[in-house]
């Protein structure tokens, strides 16, 4: 899926992301944006994201901005068609409007490909910036949750 006006476009993840996804995940862990507050070892992460890749439960995109990764959007089935979704930039490509444009464009992929019942996200209160990109795509705020009825 591509949007001509900004280059952006989402592709599905492959092995060759694993390390992508692992330097955001360390610099959002350290940067206190991530609910975990452990640093992860490439040989632990390559073993969790080969089990995500070969999930029926999970799917994971990768946005893209002119050829160059910046970010990822992850479902995952919590319940039966529920799924929770996370999504996590590089530092550098924050508070562009990145992260929401990527969020919406995934959505709407997972949807066509999946229709969930329901999509929701477990955000930290501290974590201003992914809230509001949450709630620019219609989701609604509840205790500390948002969700997409």
């Amino acid at each position: 899926m591509e949007n001509k006006i900004t280059k952006l476009n989402i592709k599905k993840a492959n092995l060759n992301d694993a390390g992508f996804l692992l330097k955001i995940h360390n610099a959002s862990v350290a940067g206190g944006y991530f609910h975990s507050k452990n640093l992860v070892k490439y040989s632990e992460h390559i073993k969790w994201f080969k089990s995500k890749l070969n999930s029926k439960n999970s799917q994971i995109y990768i946005g893209k901005k002119n050829r160059i990764r910046f970010g990822y959007v992850r479902f995952d089935k919590v319940e039966n068609n529920i799924f929770e979704v996370s999504l996590g930039n590089l530092p550098i490509f924050y508070s562009k409007g990145l992260g929401s444009k990527m969020l919406g464009y995934s959505i709407q992929k997972f949807i066509k490909n999946f229709s969930p019942k329901k999509i929701t996200s477990v955000i930290k209160r501290s974590n201003i910036r992914s809230q509001k990109c949450f709630l620019k795509n219609g989701f609604v705020k509840t205790n500390f949750n948002i969700k997409k009825t």
